[in-house]
């Protein structure tokens, strides 16, 4: 590669980067501004940093409490998912038969299902099932429509572990359980991590599952305080675009520490099956 090829490269990553950050800059520059400012332009640097718009956003939309309620939906979401996805995963790879074939090839299929098709009969369910306005009952919405990616990702991850290495566990007296939570599963942690994170930034930025199930105010995760800033007859977008910064923040510092984790988990299991 010749030096004209590798400036051609560079200027056309760079435009790429930019264009990439541009809608993180509108979001930045626009909620230091006020809401006239806003108005006047949206591209124009702010005349003065107004810092007190996330103050004004952290007390209106009470965002201790939504914070409170979306990292715990999240946590708990995040637990199910690697619990029973992993455990799923393994028992289908290790048990390979007609029935487990069949098992497999339904919760993958169930994938390709747009959640907006399935929504009007989940919320029959949780209505019917007493899961309506309940932390409990939206992770338990969110167990049974993130397991599948998990099963899938931990099924190829676990074809690559050898399985001597769980038949000489076996020999040593170790019972199944133990033999998945303390061999198995730490063999395929990078998988694990991998769907934990996508699963993670799924839940902490879904607001559709929230609106519908979460009704009260208490419960209010951080999407729905944001939503609240806007109506008919006014948008806030100053504090709004604050508060979306708010949110944005823990979430950056997730992915950050997790990133390495990612493409190791995405490769694990390609090689083999």
């Amino acid at each position: 590669m010749n030096k004209k090829q590798k400036l051609i490269i560079t200027a056309v990553m760079f435009c790429g980067m930019l264009l990439v950050l541009s809608p993180l800059y509108f979001v930045v520059v626009n909620s230091l501004k006020t809401l006239p400012e806003i108005a006047k332009s949206a591209v124009s640097l702010p005349v003065r940093l107004h810092f007190e718009n996330y103050g004004k956003a952290w007390k209106q939309l009470n965002f201790i409490s939504a914070f409170k309620n979306t990292f715990l939906i999240t946590l708990f979401s995040n637990v199910g998912g690697i619990v029973f996805g992993t455990m799923a995963g393994y028992w289908i790879c290790r048990n390979p038969n007609r029935m487990t074939k069949i098992l497999y090839s339904l919760i993958i299929s169930s994938m390709a299902i747009p959640f907006q098709a399935i929504m009007i009969s989940l919320m029959r369910v949780t209505k019917f099932m007493g899961f309506n306005d309940s932390i409990f009952g939206i992770v338990m919405c969110y167990w049974g429509l993130s397991v599948p990616i998990c099963v899938f990702m931990s099924f190829g991850a676990v074809k690559s572990v050898p399985m001597e290495i769980e038949e000489s566990a076996y020999i040593d007296g170790c019972s199944s359980f133990l033999m998945f939570w303390k061999i198995v599963f730490p063999l395929i942690r990078p998988t694990v991590l991998t769907f934990t994170v996508i699963n993670t930034f799924w839940y902490w930025n879904d607001y559709l599952m929230s609106q519908l199930i979460l009704t009260s105010k208490s419960h209010r995760v951080i999407q729905q305080a944001i939503r609240t800033l806007f109506n008919e007859s006014i948008y806030q977008w100053d504090l709004g675009l604050a508060a979306l910064i708010l949110s944005i923040i823990p979430m950056t510092i997730f992915f950050i520490v997790m990133q390495k984790n990612v493409v190791a988990g995405v490769t694990a299991g390609a090689v083999k099956g």
